[in-house]
């Protein structure tokens, strides 16, 4: 399992045993929500003097949750901008530079997800450290590095550090450890008809929220036993990712959460059960959720719509999957669509508190 590396320069984290139970972070998407949603409790403080590396980690979390947004907005307004003749330079080849890094919706596969994962800027530091960084990867060649640059192109050009929160977009729920995975639909670009320096300052306020996302994804993808806030009983490794999208609509953005459980009791099975989640929403299907489970020998699958026909149309093309399955040399499990409202998903408690609740 490849290690998550610090989501701030020169910091680790490492197993301290019992700790306690630091309260962070934020309210469940809804621009207000979000943005006053960051308290501290006195575990918290305590965990300063326990754990001084677990109270950093507490402080990153809670400083990202107030600020994180998804990749979707910030995509759907750089291609506005890209559209521009007066954009600088640096900003437009930085602009451009992540915008390569989108995947085309139709046609993924395997290798493909395995270059995005590779790209995602989730373990650039961990492959620097070790000089194991692939030879056909260029160290900016990730969305994290693509982040960093676009950031410092942009209060080049500005002159700024910062801007404020763009709030024409609510954001996603805030990854956390076992969430269910969430996607993001295409949006519209904001910036239609601004100027040049406002489509940039809001631009840059894109970036500050999407890197602070990456933050998050980076905290909820460490070991259990270095989260702020975790059951005593987890053992599951977890890797969890967004993926951009390129579709007829826009940007979308897939997250995926690859998950490694081992047998927890005696007289289970004694196979890790290995699992791929992911999310995605583009038109015409809507919403669907899928869980690819990987027990021994057998391959499962569940698949959750939230509009009844394409759960209907889905079920229909189960049969397709059994043979896709089958030809990749996989021995069919379970294998079915449902279709419900999205549940909510619930924060693991002591971890997500909104003040304004």
């Amino acid at each position: 399992m490849a290690a998550i590396p610090p989501v701030q320069p020169g910091l680790s984290y490492a197993p301290a045993g019992t700790r306690p139970e630091p309260a962070a972070v934020v309210g469940h998407g809804g621009g207000h929500g979000v943005a006053g949603a960051v308290v501290q409790t006195a575990d918290a403080v305590d965990a300063a003097i326990v754990d001084p590396l677990m109270a950093a980690l507490t402080e990153a979390l809670a400083t990202a949750a107030t600020r994180q947004n998804g990749l979707a907005p910030l995509l759907a307004d750089l291609e506005a901008l890209l559209a521009r003749p007066d954009l600088p330079q640096s900003v437009r080849d930085a602009a451009q530079a992540l915008m390569n890094l989108r995947l085309p919706a139709s046609g993924l596969n395997g290798a493909t997800l395995q270059q995005a994962v590779a790209r995602s800027g989730m373990f650039l530091e961990a492959m620097l450290a070790s000089g194991k960084l692939p030879a056909d990867v260029a160290a900016s060649d990730n969305i994290k590095s693509a982040l960093q640059a676009l950031r410092g192109a942009l209060q080049s050009y500005l002159g700024i550090e910062t801007a404020p929160a763009d709030l024409h977009v609510a954001p996603p729920l805030p990854p956390f450890r076992g969430s269910l995975p969430v996607a993001q639909p295409p949006v519209p670009a904001s910036i239609v008809d601004t100027s040049l320096r406002q489509a940039a300052t809001t631009v840059l306020s894109q970036t500050d929220a999407a890197i602070a996302r990456h933050v998050m994804l980076q905290i909820a993808s460490l070991p259990a036993s270095q989260q702020p806030s975790h059951p005593p009983d987890d053992h599951t490794q977890r890797l969890v990712f967004d993926i951009p999208l390129v579709t007829p609509q826009g940007t979308a953005v897939m997250q995926l959460q690859i998950e490694r459980e081992m047998p927890r009791e005696r007289g289970q099975p004694q196979e890790p059960v290995w699992s791929v989640r992911f999310a995605v929403d583009i038109e015409p299907l809507g919403a669907v959720r899928a869980r690819v489970s990987q027990i021994g020998d057998k391959t499962s699958v569940t698949m959750v719509a939230d509009k009844p026909a394409s759960a209907v149309a889905l079920q229909e093309h189960i049969a397709l999957l059994q043979i896709g399955l089958t030809r990749a040399h996989l021995q069919p499990g379970d294998l079915h669509c449902l279709s419900h409202e999205a549940p909510k998903a619930v924060a693991p408690q002591g971890q997500f508190v909104n003040r304004a609740s």
